[in-house]
């Protein structure tokens, strides 16, 4: 299959997320968005959290950028892996002149919470990066 879907995730790379769940993406999605408790127990999770900022019972302080390295690792092990064209793009670095970064300004504007998540140049997701919905969208994009 030769269908090539464009993901692009709009945010600062800097930027410190709140998540209230397992931050290792090969176990579990990192969807800040979600309030599934993280899995402090599993060595895979406190060993692959290790770049997060601070760590709670429940709550892992991450970097954008993070979430973004982990959703490249998911998806460079996936069988969609070659269907894809994932970006991360600077929110300061925003194209106003192209149509897809007029619209997550917009929606930023409205109070959205970046990161924003655009996959085949419909806006999906906000406030997190989730692999598994990401991947979902993905694989139903190529059937």
């Amino acid at each position: 299959m030769n269908l090539k879907i464009k993901i692009n995730i709009y945010g600062n790379k800097n930027t410190v997320l709140s998540l209230k769940r397992c931050c290792n993406s090969s176990h579990d999605s990192s969807d800040s968005s979600q309030n599934k408790t993280r899995c402090s127990s599993c060595t895979n999770c406190r060993n692959n959290c290790k770049n997060s900022i601070s760590s709670e019972s429940n709550v892992t302080l991450i970097k954008t950028e993070e979430l973004y390295n982990n959703l490249k690792k998911f998806f460079s092990n996936s069988d969609v892996s070659q269907n894809i064209i994932l970006n991360f793009i600077e929110l300061d670095k925003i194209n106003l002149s192209d149509k897809e970064g007029i619209e997550v300004n917009n929606i930023i504007h409205k109070g959205f919470t970046p990161p924003i998540t655009v996959i085949d140049g419909i806006i999906r997701y906000y406030a997190g990066i989730s692999n598994i919905l990401i991947y979902k969208d993905v694989k139903e994009l190529l059937e």
